[in-house]
């Protein structure tokens, strides 16, 4: 019955988190993901001695950290289900399978925010200490939430693929790392302007570090959301493809083919055309800090040639001065992206 069919989803996400919660592997994974983030937080990035307000430095490892995180929830998804031979089962329900994939996707993104959610405790601890920007932190947590769940259906389709949980593991954080690599400075800096600027827009990194400065831009949301769609879509059509008969082509294969491949390129063309509107902005930091005035705009949009800001910041700052640092790095960030390409 269709009611039954639209639980199915319901069901297994509370399959998979039972499994998942009956094991001590679980608490294992979120202990150590809570410890590994207040080490990095205290340690690494010395909080204390920074003797600024803010959690930039939970999110400044956040999208690295998600990457193995999301890796260790997803690696026995559908292995194990080749392994045990339970895929068979699955295969033959009469329920559209992405039922299935949605359920297991949603399994995991519970167990995501729940570690967050485990991390929540540090911007409290930080707002009793000083007064503290909300702003920013919610974007920093909804860009974790959007980044982990596109982590999520990266793991999800490399699971299909595979019946060892290992090699979808090693596969998972080696596609996630790769897509986080091509936006970061460690690659771009090996670039001319306008490569790099075309490495940022696909690294994964890059947007999100545009998100937890306190800026929602409907192009980073949109790229996210793409990517959770469009892996999630991937797997749907590896567990399709299990379905058929090895060697024939037959029109359900050939429809199977032609809506994947329309679903990706509509999700790649939509982001190219959101490209062109940066207007699509909001400033959720407390005084509009990255909101630049008209004049500025207008001064920007005015430039003939390329304008070059280069911003040097000594690597010892005074106590005084620190706070002003990561303000004027992200002030620069802005006048870049205003300038459309010319700045």
């Amino acid at each position: 019955p269709p009611v039954a069919r639209n639980r199915v989803s319901r069901r297994v996400e509370r399959k998979e988190l039972g499994l998942f919660f009956s094991s001590p592997v679980a608490w294992l994974f979120l202990a150590s993901f809570a410890t590994v983030t207040l080490f990095v937080f205290f340690w690494v990035e010395a909080f204390f001695a920074r003797n600024i307000a803010d959690v930039r430095p939970l999110f400044e490892w956040m999208p690295v950290l998600l990457i193995f995180l999301c890796a260790a929830l997803t690696m026995r998804m559908w292995s194990d289900e080749r392994r045990t031979g339970t895929l068979e089962y699955v295969l033959t329900q009469p329920v559209s399978l992405w039922r299935f994939a949605l359920g297991k996707f949603r399994a995991c993104f519970t167990l995501l925010l729940i570690a967050l959610f485990a991390t929540l405790p540090l911007p409290l601890t930080v707002a009793l200490i000083a007064e503290l920007d909300w702003g920013p932190v919610a974007a920093g947590y909804l860009a974790s939430a959007l980044l982990g769940g596109a982590y999520l259906s990266i793991g999800l389709f490399v699971s299909s693929r595979t019946d060892n949980p290992i090699v979808s593991l090693i596969g998972t954080v080696t596609l996630c790392g790769l897509l986080y690599l091509a936006g970061s400075p460690a690659l771009t800096d090996y670039f001319d302007n306008r490569i790099g600027e075309l490495l940022r827009l696909i690294g994964s990194g890059a947007r999100f570090d545009s998100i937890t400065r306190g800026v929602l831009d409907a192009r980073d949301l949109a790229y996210y959301l793409s990517l959770s769609s469009g892996f999630l879509a991937l797997n749907v059509y590896t567990l399709e493809q299990e379905r058929w008969a090895r060697g024939r082509r037959t029109p359900r294969h050939r429809y199977w083919r032609g809506v994947t491949a329309l679903l990706l390129a509509n999700l790649v063309m939509a982001n190219v055309w959101l490209h062109k509107l940066p207007q699509l902005r909001v400033d959720v930091t407390q005084g509009q800090i990255y909101s630049l005035s008209g004049t500025s705009r207008d001064f920007l949009g005015q430039l003939q040639e390329p304008l070059l800001l280069r911003g040097y910041f000594s690597a010892k700052t005074h106590p005084l001065l620190a706070p002003l640092v990561p303000q004027l790095r992200d002030l620069l960030q802005e006048y870049r992206i205003a300038g459309d390409g010319r700045v």
